[in-house]
């Protein structure tokens, strides 16, 4: 069981993390692009489209589906550049940014903490073919 500090702890970061400057653009974003009526009409029209080219496909309809894919094509160019949507996207991007180099420094600090390897070779323990008859391969050392 984790000692109560580090969950606590944990819990202190995370509300810092939903109160950062990226977190709170991604919500406001993503709000946006919920309530944005032309979002949603356009997202409703391609679920419909996309049912048509099932059946289109299905019924072996070729020109049909040839007709529904450009249309499709042409809905999905319109919803990816609408300015609400490249901005929900930009706040994605950011998000997904910002928790891959917090995992990167929390992992780096737990690391060199506690002398384990974040990559490459396990140095000693289970996973390391070591003492622990793993059966993985190891490099000698030293």
């Amino acid at each position: 069981m984790l000692d109560h500090q580090v969950l606590q702890s944990a819990e202190e970061f995370a509300g810092k993390v939903r109160t950062s400057s990226e977190v709170q653009r991604f919500h406001l974003a993503e709000q946006q692009v919920n309530k944005s009526q032309s979002v949603q009409n356009l997202i409703e029209t391609i679920k419909k489209k996309q049912k048509e080219l099932v059946h289109a496909k299905h019924f072996k309809k070729n020109m049909y589906k040839e007709q529904l894919e450009n249309e499709l094509d042409e809905l999905h160019y319109k919803l990816d550049h609408l300015p609400i949507v490249l901005e929900y996207q930009q706040s994605q991007v950011e998000m997904n940014d910002l928790l891959q180099m917090l995992q990167q420094v929390i992992a780096k600090t737990v690391s060199e903490k506690l002398e384990i390897e974040t990559g490459g070779i396990v140095a000693a323990g289970c996973g390391s073919g070591g003492a622990c008859g793993c059966g993985n391969k190891h490099k000698k050392t030293g």
